[in-house]
């Protein structure tokens, strides 16, 4: 049976869209909170000394920005088989691998 598709109203978007960026600073550190609580026991930020933190101040003090580069040797353990938790709370099994080309523009 077919359903009734609801016509696209660009108030209700905009009104929505407000909504939820009110208060955007709040979502943010709640988020962050979210993340931090489901993945406390992964290894990576253990070693950071984060400790099983999950506020956002011990994350800015604790975790610094990283690059690819930086987090490599976990990824090649969890490619290798590694099923601990080494990046995330819970154990990564599958990975899919893309190359990406960057292009530059002068």
């Amino acid at each position: 049976m077919l359903e009734k598709v609801e016509e696209f109203n660009i108030e209700r978007v905009m009104e929505e869209f407000e909504r939820v960026t009110k208060d955007a600073e709040r979502i943010q550190k709640e988020t962050l909170k979210r993340i931090l609580e489901d993945n406390a026991s992964a290894e990576y930020l253990l070693n950071l000394g984060l400790n099983g933190r999950t506020d956002p101040e011990s994350f800015k003090a604790f975790v610094p920005l990283v690059t690819h580069k930086d987090l490599e040797p976990y990824i090649n353990r969890i490619l290798d088989g590694d099923f601990s938790s080494v990046l995330t709370g819970k154990p990564i099994t599958t990975m899919s691998l893309r190359s990406v080309r960057h292009t530059q523009t002068t």
